[in-house]
């Protein structure tokens, strides 16, 4: 058994959530990559997968193998990757999960410039505006929009995230325009998130901070969807900046309320914690870093 390869098939099957996923993925036989895993399962002494007919699931100790498996097999391509093509030169396949707007606006611009900075590095790149755990989804890299939460993971800050209230002048001239946060309880507004009703929202002046309920007609886990109801005359929307700076060009919708802000939020790149981060991932985060500043500044 070649307990390397053996690890390579288990890591592939929890990223892919599935044996005929990961033997597609590996250009293998189903049966194979079954093998594998179950030759690694005797070979440690240890179930690391729950297997039914229609799913399958870490058990507790597989959830730590998998971790700890997959930083090896990180640090061991990095190991092989700069024994055969040196320092200068990146390759393999980067995971890289983000937001559907994020990806979009910002990321479709900057991919090829990473590529040409990097034409041996294969990114797979998944948009998805619903939170995933980076390492049972198998990402290298996921970026997330947001006040983040403590956790095991490593989050390295790419960019602020500043947002703006904007409306419709057309909504504002049919529904006036709130000059407080208490005036918005009586305006209809378009809320991020899946709540079915009223949503917290804490804003500030530099002087005072006051924390409003407010209600709509749409909540919605995808910002650019919420930007178009706010054109389309919905309601008053808080949104990133990246989101809406096309819009408040060209007029289609104007700021509110700009001497109230919400907590600021950050733009930040989220990966597991290893004591080597593989060359890749951290090139990638770099040039990230860096192409967002020169974004911010025009």
């Amino acid at each position: 058994m070649d307990r390397v390869e053996c690890m390579r098939a288990f890591v592939a099957t929890v990223g892919a959530n599935g044996f005929a996923a990961a033997a597609r993925a590996m250009d293998v036989p189903r049966s194979k990559v079954s093998k594998q895993i179950q030759a690694l399962e005797e070979a440690i002494g240890v179930q690391l997968l729950l297997r039914t007919t229609r799913s399958l699931h870490l058990t507790e100790a597989g959830a730590e193998y998998y971790e700890s498996a997959r930083e090896l097999l990180a640090s061991l391509d990095e190991a092989e990757q700069r024994a055969r093509d040196g320092i200068g030169e990146l390759r393999g396949v980067l995971r890289v999960n983000a937001p559907m707007s994020f990806g979009l606006r910002r990321l479709g611009r900057l991919i090829p410039l990473f590529h040409r900075e990097h034409p041996n590095v294969e990114l797979q790149l998944v948009l998805s505006d619903q939170q995933v755990d980076p390492v049972k989804g198998g990402f290298d890299v996921t970026i997330r929009i947001a006040s983040l939460p403590d956790s095991s993971m490593v989050a390295k800050l790419l960019a602020p995230a500043p947002r703006i209230m904007v409306a419709s002048p057309d909504y504002l001239e049919r529904a006036g325009i709130p000059t407080t946060p208490r005036e918005l309880c009586t305006h209809q507004c378009l809320n991020y998130g899946y709540l079915q009703s009223g949503v917290s929202l804490q804003l500030s002046n530099g002087k005072e901070t006051q924390r409003v309920t407010v209600t709509g007609p749409l909540h919605a886990n995808n910002g650019d969807l919420l930007a178009q109801a706010a054109e389309a005359g919905m309601g008053i929307a808080l949104l990133p900046d990246f989101i809406v700076e096309d819009a408040l060009a060209a007029g289609r919708l104007v700021p509110v309320m700009c001497e109230w802000q919400a907590p600021p939020i950050s733009i930040h790149a989220v990966y597991a914690s290893a004591r080597r981060v593989p060359q890749k991932t951290r090139a990638f985060i770099d040039f990230l870093v860096r192409e967002l500043a020169v974004a911010a500044q025009g």
